[in-house]
This record gives structure tokens, C-alpha cells and sequence, in this order.
């Protein structure tokens, strides 16, 4: 989500970033207008979630929303709301992104979520970072029955390239722009040409979902 945001400010854009991960607010860290929920509790994020659809109701705002993984608040709230019809009384297209590891517990959520929130607009993201043999390891997820059956009503199943030196990015607060900027000399030399490579692999990368989420 980092880097679609990123690219969505570098063409200009003004969107909202919201971040609602209760466990790792990644979003806030890098991005200085993220906003954030008044407090973790179950009650505040739900109506701060409220409150955030009410204004892009009237403002058609582009909004990032980061609910942090296993989260099942998406769940509840997706649920009292009947939110993809919802959303799509007001001509909001809902774009529901999972992103996967290796791991074939990350599919229970993937299966808890379909339950109440299948957008037309799903894509299946098998995060590379979290592996070091990206051609194997998924095998195990993409034969779950659960990743089968959301494929089969449409979601996109795409994979996000590895970047080696993900961990030094993030520990140094730096954007993927900056990281790969030789003037910045934020990272060593070949980080940086790791970070370039990544950034061209990216676009490629997520292609066929590019237009929902920039």
C-alpha cells in the first residue's frame, strides 16, 4: 500500500491515508497526514471507520485504508453495514486488497472476510518480502480451497516482488523514492540499486490492478 500511495502522490494526487492497523501503524510512521483512530478500542474504530465513509460520501475522496492483517474488525463492521452494497449505492467502487504470505493460516482470514465483503475489485497479493524461494513457497495457499473459491468469483492473484532490503527502508523512515535517490545517499549504494530495480519491477508487477488503486 506504501508504494501505491507514493505513486499516487507523486502524480499529484490528494489522498486520504488512513491507518487503522492497531498492531503496526506502518502508515503513520511514513506518511505525515495519515489519520488514525482516537483510540484502539473496538467502538472508537468503528465509528471513526463511520465517520470516514460518511465524508467520502460527500467528498469522493480516494482513500488508502490500512485495518492491519487478522484484523476481523473489517469483518464486523463489513457486516453491519452490508458494506460492498453500501459502498455501491453511492457509486464508491471498494477495492479489497489481501496480502498474502506463505503461511497457510493467512488464508483463514481471507475465507472469514469473503464471507461478508467480496468485492467485485479483490485482488490476492502473495507478498515475495515474506519468502525466500517465491516459487514454492505459495504452493500450499494457492491449493486452499478458500483462495480457490475467491478466484473463481473473480479475484485478481498477483505477486509482489522481494525486495531484499525492505527491512533498512522501513527502519530508516524513508520513502521508496528516496531510497532509491543516489543524491539522498539514505541507504549504500547497492540497496539503492536494489530499491531502483524494485520500483521498475513494480508497475509490471501489479499491472492488471494498477487503475483501481492509483
Amino acid at each position: 500500500m506504501r508504494w501505491a500511495i507514493e505513486q499516487s502522490l507523486a502524480r499529484g494526487g490528494e489522498p486520504v491515508i488512513a491507518d487503522a492497523d492497531r498492531t503496526n501503524s506502518t502508515l503513520t510512521a511514513f506518511f505525515e497526514a495519515a489519520q488514525r483512530p482516537p483510540s484502539a478500542g473496538n467502538e472508537d474504530v468503528r465509528l471513526w471507520l463511520n465517520a470516514l465513509v460518511d465524508t467520502q460520501i460527500e467528498k469522493r475522496h480516494t482513500i488508502y485504508l490500512d485495518l492491519g492483517g487478522g484484523d476481523l474488525m473489517l469483518r464486523q463492521w463489513s457486516r453491519e453495514l452490508d458494506l460492498a452494497q453500501f459502498l455501491a449505492s453511492y457509486d464508491i467502487t471498494p477495492v479489497l486488497l489481501h496480502m498474502l504470505g506463505s503461511d497457510v493460516d493467512d488464508v483463514a482470514y481471507l475465507r472469514t472476510l469473503e464471507e461478508v465483503f467480496a468485492p467485485a475489485h479483490t485482488a490476492i497479493v502473495l507478498n515475495e518480502g515474506t519468502v525466500r524461494s517465491p516459487q514454492s513457497a505459495f504452493a500450499a495457499v494457492v491449493e486452499r480451497p478458500e483462495f480457490q473459491a475467491a478466484v473463481s468469483r473473480g479475484a485478481k492473484v498477483l505477486g509482489m516482488p522481494r525486495l531484499g532490503c525492505m527491512p533498512e527502508v522501513d527502519r530508516r523512515r524513508v520513502s521508496f523514492a528516496t531510497a532509491a535517490d543516489r543524491s539522498a545517499k539514505t541507504l549504500p549504494p547497492t540497496m539503492q540499486q536494489a530499491v531502483q530495480l524494485w520500483l521498475r519491477e513494480m508497475p509490471v508487477a501489479l499491472a492488471p490492478i494498477l487503475e483501481w488503486i492509483i
